[in-house]
């Protein structure tokens, strides 16, 4: 029994606990050349009548389907959200990749052709650009929140050394704001674009 366990330990491929349960979703962080060649980035507002996340600015990206590598995902829901077509986009490459909870985010820079700042109303309510440069001279603020654990009516306290005073770990979480002008640019896509500059930025 012993040795049939050991057979299996080392004969398998070691994975993560829940892997296969992750969401992967992908965007794209689109860059344009302004009229005097240098880069921008493009951001867009999402539409105040959708369910998530209503109003906040993003870049454009959602959902992998089956069958679709990451790439593909982040320019096909360009595309889908800036009315332009695949010839369009240039990618650049990868970015570092976002994990919060299930969730796995897959960040592609791209440099979108003949864009004439066009999108859909369905979801996004405006797009607008800051200069690559502004953002590589200012570094966003930050704010640190804990998250507390929040249990159960039921949950079972008698079976646990200590009850309702174990010593809980909390995690922290780093929230990061951009302010450019009057815009404000945070959380996820904040975190995505820190990641890119800091690549970007030592290039």
């Amino acid at each position: 029994m012993i040795e049939n366990i050991s057979k299996v330990l080392n004969n398998r491929q070691i994975q993560r606990i829940g892997q296969g349960k992750e969401i992967h979703s992908s965007v794209l962080i689109p860059l344009i050349r302004n009229s005097q060649g240098e880069p921008e980035l493009l951001f867009q507002v999402r539409s105040a009548d959708l369910a998530d996340q209503p109003g906040d600015i993003c870049f454009p990206g959602g959902r992998t389907e089956e069958g679709e590598s990451y790439v593909e995902t982040a320019v096909r829901e360009a595309c889908e959200e800036l009315l332009i077509t695949p010839e369009q986009v240039e990618i650049l490459g990868p970015s570092d990749e976002l994990h919060t909870g299930r969730l796995i985010v897959h960040p592609y820079a791209g440099i979108l052709r003949d864009y004439d700042y066009s999108f859909s109303r369905d979801e996004v309510s405006e797009v607008f650009t800051v200069p690559l440069q502004w953002f590589l001279h200012h570094e966003p603020k930050r704010y640190v929140m804990d998250w507390k654990p929040d249990f159960p009516e039921d949950f079972p306290f008698d079976k646990i050394y200590g009850g309702r005073n174990y010593a809980w770990r909390e995690r922290k979480d780093t929230v990061l704001f951009y302010e450019y002008e009057d815009r404000v640019i945070w959380g996820m896509t904040a975190k995505m674009l820190e990641a890119f500059l800091g690549i970007v930025g030592t290039g």
